[in-house]
């Protein structure tokens, strides 16, 4: 299983992300965030909040990996497709979460434009 240092650092590049952008979002310095990359430090109660909010994850994602979501791996249901999992849409690997985490991450004219783009020739 993942550890909490693996797991912080593969949410952070899949919102593209920097470690200074990250440590700037929650009100901290970039050397925070490395010490916790590297699990030479973790962050406090107060911190994950914050960091669920700009994460995007569940507290539950980001300190137990308890969903599948945040490692990348899929979930199935029971005909074997790909499923919505407790209300959001589910990756099947790391690739499409981040392509996916980016997508939600732009504005709305933005989103239109590229679902346009997207769209299938008639």
């Amino acid at each position: 299983m993942k550890s909490f240092a693996d797991r912080l650092r593969e949410a952070r590049v899949a919102r593209g992300l920097t470690q200074e952008q990250l440590g700037f979002a929650v009100g901290l310095t970039k050397s925070s965030i490395s010490a916790w990359e590297n699990s030479r430090e973790t962050p406090s109660f107060h911190t994950l909040p914050k960091l669920r909010e700009v994460l995007h994850l569940t507290l539950d994602e980001l300190i137990c990996g308890l969903s599948s979501a945040a490692s990348g791996s899929a979930i199935k249901d029971q005909r074997g497709e790909y499923a919505a999992h407790e209300g959001k849409v589910v990756a099947r690997d790391a690739a499409e979460l981040a392509l996916l985490t980016r997508y939600r991450s732009l504005p709305g004219k933005r989103r239109a434009a590229l679902l346009e783009l997207l769209k299938p020739e008639a």
